[in-house]
């Protein structure tokens, strides 16, 4: 039988004063906004318990919940603990799973799962990630057991003091032996996907510094494996610096690709169509952070960990050296 999930938030001075079907809108941006109006006028979005009308006005403290039959969609589950200890431990996750709950995926993301796997060792304390992750990109990530190693994982990554490695395989044949991607990051105006970023030269409201040093590694036919060391840690780093360049990852479905086939993407997934589109190369974005060095969270030791290249990725570079 399946069940219905409910979700539910208290609304806090930031969102205070706006519509209920524009919070959803703008906060929730798996479904369209028809989507939501539907949703709400169905009764299945809720204030302080009651249904009620999209252009409802939220007040701070307004208790509002969404209950819906909840399928999430397929992951890979297959989380290598690579080092664990009482403080902190490193996992290699693998491409195709969230590192933590968003739109549709809640049970299954990797935090998710460690925790359940460390709850079934008998550690009942919190686990939060040091950093994140895209879905697709596989790898190194960190967690920390105490909150004391969490605030400090989080100081050395905000600080910049964690040296980041990450394989890629993109699109295009490289010629230079290297380069570097350096700019501000600002939400791509000229994109209908409002999580699109795009590499500007200016510093305007908003705009965050981000630099990228690229070296080739292989090249093939009509592709190039590379090796990344990212200066600055933003989301979609490397993604959009890769793509500002001309070479996009192979298999990314937002960065190089148009509009149009990644909202065609996204409405195949969001009616239960996980095929691969004709356009794409592969299921998932070829990008993998290999290495990462930091200091223990309680020691200060510097620690290097490094996780091999995954079978899919290996698969690709084998086909392409052919």
């Amino acid at each position: 039988m399946t069940e219905e999930t409910t979700l539910s938030l208290r609304i806090s001075s930031q969102f205070a004063g706006r519509s209920l079907l524009d919070f959803h809108t703008q906060r929730f941006k798996y479904q369209t906004c028809e989507e939501w109006k539907l949703e709400i006028g169905r009764g299945k979005v809720t204030v302080n318990g009651k249904a009620t009308t999209a252009d409802y006005l939220l007040r701070i403290d307004d208790i509002v919940a969404y209950s819906f039959v909840h399928t999430e969609p397929p992951v890979d589950i297959n989380i290598q603990i690579m080092h664990e200890e009482e403080t902190f431990l490193v996992a290699n996750k693998p491409g195709n799973l969230p590192s933590h709950s968003y739109g549709n995926y809640i049970n299954n993301t990797l935090i998710f799962l460690l925790r359940q796997r460390l709850a079934g060792k008998g550690f009942l304390g919190a686990l939060h990630l040091a950093h994140r992750l895209d879905r697709e990109t596989s790898g190194i990530i960190v967690a920390a057991k105490t909150k004391t190693a969490h605030q400090s994982l989080l100081r050395q990554f905000e600080a910049g003091t964690v040296a980041k490695e990450y394989i890629a395989v993109v699109r295009g044949v490289i010629n230079s032996s290297s380069f570097e991607v350096a700019g501000f990051l600002v939400p791509d105006r000229d994109s209908r996907i409002s999580i699109k970023k795009k590499v500007v030269s200016d510093d305007g409201a908003g705009a965050k510094y981000s630099a990228t040093a690229f070296d080739v590694m292989e090249r093939f036919a009509s592709s190039t494996m590379l090796r990344c060391r990212p200066v600055t840690g933003r989301t979609n780093q490397i993604r959009a610096h890769l793509a500002h360049a001309g070479y996009p990852l192979v298999g990314d479905k937002l960065y190089g690709r148009t509009d149009d086939e990644f909202l065609h993407y996204a409405k195949n997934v969001r009616a239960g169509c996980y095929d691969l589109l004709p356009w794409l190369e592969t299921p998932r974005h070829l990008l993998h952070a290999s290495q990462l060095i930091l200091n223990h969270p309680v020691s200060g030791e510097p620690l290097a960990f490094n996780a091999p290249v995954p079978e899919d990725m290996k698969s690709f570079i084998r086909d392409n050296r052919a």
